[in-house]
């Protein structure tokens, strides 16, 4: 499947924007996927969703950056630290 997607032609405003609730979900998605099984750990998509779309809401994940975290093979570690960070704080 061919991806069809351009960044350049949504606006410079819409590059600074705070990324969306479904950019957030999709990268969950690909981010919890196991590589071997190919089946998803629902529980890390939920805690990705969470960490990716909190930062969203708090303008420090816009639209572009969300984009370009699609061509990572994996979740970036600072994400993952946020992830451990919050479980261990709240648990």
């Amino acid at each position: 499947m061919e991806n069809t997607f351009d960044i350049n032609a949504f606006s410079v405003e819409r590059h600074k924007s705070p990324a969306s609730y479904n950019q957030c979900k999709a990268l969950s998605y690909k981010f919890a996927k196991d590589k071997k099984t190919e089946k998803i750990d629902w529980r890390f998509q939920k805690q990705i969703l969470g960490c990716l779309f909190g930062l969203a809401s708090e303008n420090k994940l816009d639209f572009k950056k969300a984009n370009e975290l699609f061509k990572s093979k994996t979740l970036p570690t600072k994400y993952k630290n946020q992830i451990a960070l919050y479980l261990k704080e709240n648990s």
